[in-house]
């Protein structure tokens, strides 16, 4: 569907067989699969090597400085992973459906489970970001979140607001020394602490963001549903809505090596601003297929990743 979203479509579906996630002593599936034939959700880098991680518990890796080769890993799960975020001295997590975690801290060569069946209750994972200092926080369904302080092997219930809160929450974005946190029904915290304390902000639409930046010039995006683009230039007091004739949900973002801001949806749709995010028009015809999830810059090339696998994509189209 043209309004749909992979972040609202993969929640209403892990709920609909909502369980912790099952851990297996050897990984479920071992053969080797195509970096097209799999649907990715989120890509990360390290020291060593780029990841894009996926459905049914894929994680791929490439150790090349632009990616053409894919090393297929399995973790022990079957269940979709949906976030992936590297820290400091080979730390790393990955979070998905079924509340899995698991992290590693040899760069990825392998990964451990967590056990939080007590606090995630079975509910999907959406996201993982690294705050620094050995602390990273992952975010979910019905309010899902928690947060570790020892680069990932342990990991609590984090408190984001004083009332109940139940919406679900799709991505962990950073906004220079902010952090935002961006969900359904105009869901929307910041922190000014790295994440020790949030605030709730008045959100501009009712309906669901899905990520969020801040621009060349300092000011913050957020970009959802329907083609919803917000900015503000005073840490969200007041918005302005951008001008762009979409009606397709947008869901990854990335800068350009000019200052344009590039921003990813369903349907391949690629749109571009040179205004630091107050216009967007269509970039050429990307010739994606699918819906696109994550992308990054690589040397004047674009790794983008989406329900049709990750490949490369030079921005010119096909």
């Amino acid at each position: 569907m043209a309004n749909s979203n992979f972040r609202a479509g993969a929640v209403a579906l892990a709920l609909g067989a909502c369980a912790p996630a099952v851990w297996a002593e050897k990984p479920p599936l071992s053969y080797d699969i195509s970096a097209e034939r799999v649907a990715i959700f989120d890509l990360a880098r390290n020291e060593q090597a780029f990841y894009a991680v996926g459905e049914r518990g894929v994680v791929l890796s490439s150790e090349a400085a632009v990616p053409a080769a894919w090393h297929s890993q399995r973790l022990p799960v079957t269940d979709s992973i949906m976030g992936i975020a590297f820290g400091e001295d080979g730390r790393g997590v990955v979070v998905g459906h079924g509340s899995a975690i698991l992290y590693t801290a040899d760069h990825g060569a392998s990964w451990t489970p967590v056990d939080v069946a007590e606090h995630g209750r079975g509910d999907p994972f959406m996201d993982v970001a690294y705050l620094g200092g050995g602390r990273f926080l992952a975010v979910g369904a019905f309010g899902l979140v928690m947060e570790s302080v020892d680069g990932g092997e342990t990991w609590q219930p984090a408190s984001i607001s004083e009332d109940y809160f139940d919406r679900h929450l799709y991505s962990i974005a950073q906004a220079g020394d902010d952090w935002l946190l961006i969900g359904e029904s105009g869901s929307l915290f910041v922190s000014a602490d790295g994440g020790e304390q949030w605030e709730k902000l008045s959100s501009p639409y009712e309906g669901s963001f899905f990520g969020g930046l801040q621009t060349p010039d300092g000011a913050w995006l957020l970009y959802g549903m329907r083609g919803q683009i917000w900015r503000t230039e005073d840490r969200g007091a007041t918005w302005q809505k951008a001008k762009v004739d979409l009606a397709t949900a947008i869901n990854a973002h990335e800068t350009g090596p000019e200052g344009q801001v590039f921003l990813f949806g369903n349907g391949g749709q690629v749109l571009v601003s040179e205004d630091d995010g107050r216009h967007f028009s269509p970039a050429s015809r990307s010739g994606l297929p699918g819906d696109i999830t994550a992308a990054t810059r690589i040397n004047g090339e674009w790794l983008v990743a989406g329900t049709a696998g990750v490949r490369l994509w030079n921005g010119q189209g096909e």
